[in-house]
């Protein structure tokens, strides 16, 4: 359901202001694709009744013209890059031995001196000018918590923060909305933006939207929105139950049976901050 209610915003929101949305899929993670999963967005977006202008307009499309496998060697390109200017490093560490030897996941730079050949990619946070230069304390400890994130598994594949970023700059985005889950992940790959020197991705405008709660007030897993939202669109002939739903969530007094009606509904100023609140 939160993925549903994600992309209802980003309608309503490109809707308000007269931009074009384009469908990005992320399957770079292929341990965690499935082609059920690729068909249920597509099936579930028809359904709504919510349109896209750029992107796959079909599970078939997106597998021939736009997986992200297709470009993986621009996303190498750019590691690379980070390597040669000595912002990369490789490293041998396994998960494993990461939490032995730091007690938590965040990798704090043990193979940074020992000019390995090959192994995971990882930013050097040490070397990297935005940590370098930038004196704010909360930045600084942020850096700590992330660690020298991973930029190309030892498999010789890209990871999503590398991904998303070269993706979006691609696509030429211009805004963004993303659940409040991921802003710490936001400001990952605007560190690694402005190492990569992309400008346009540091200049993007970003909106957050609470998180979407069962009614004992915990967060819903991927796989108990996607049950409900499944339940819903292969019971229903319209998305109508739906929007009514999400005429509550969003706090809106109307109940709206329809994506139009609700996006009308909307406060005027309900996209201004840079975090939503409902």
């Amino acid at each position: 359901m939160g993925n549903a209610l994600n992309f209802f915003l980003i309608w309503a929101w490109a809707k308000r202001e007269r931009m074009s949305i384009a469908l990005r899929i992320d399957d770079i993670d292929r341990s965690r694709f499935r082609v059920e999963y690729l068909d249920d967005i597509f099936a579930a977006l028809d359904w709504l009744k919510l349109e896209h202008h750029f992107g796959p307009v079909s599970p078939d499309d997106f597998l021939r013209n736009y997986t992200q496998n297709m470009r993986m060697e621009k996303y190498l390109d750019a590691a690379r890059a980070l390597l040669a200017s000595g912002l990369a490093y490789y490293c041998n560490c396994s998960r494993r031995k990461i939490e032995e030897r730091f007690g938590t996941s965040s990798y704090q730079g043990y193979c940074r001196d020992k000019h390995l050949k090959d192994g995971t990619l990882r930013l050097n946070l040490e070397n990297c000018y935005v940590a370098k230069f930038l004196d704010n304390e909360s930045f600084h400890e942020f850096l700590k918590e992330i660690g020298d994130f991973a930029l190309v598994d030892r498999d010789v594949r890209a990871t999503y923060q590398l991904v998303s970023v070269i993706d979006d700059v691609h696509l030429g985005i211009t805004h963004i909305m993303r659940g409040e889950d991921l802003l710490a992940s936001t400001k990952v790959q605007r560190l690694l933006a402005k190492t990569l020197n992309l400008a346009s991705f540091s200049s993007m405008t970003f909106r957050f939207h609470p998180l979407v709660r069962s009614p004992d007030g915990h967060k819903l897993s991927k796989s108990e929105g996607a049950f409900a939202l499944q339940n819903l669109y292969r019971k229903a002939a319209s998305p109508t139950e739906f929007y009514l739903w999400a005429s509550g969530v969003l706090g809106v007094a109307e109940k709206c049976e329809s994506a139009e009606q609700l996006a009308d509904s909307l406060a005027q100023n309900f996209f201004e901050n840079d975090f939503l609140r409902f």
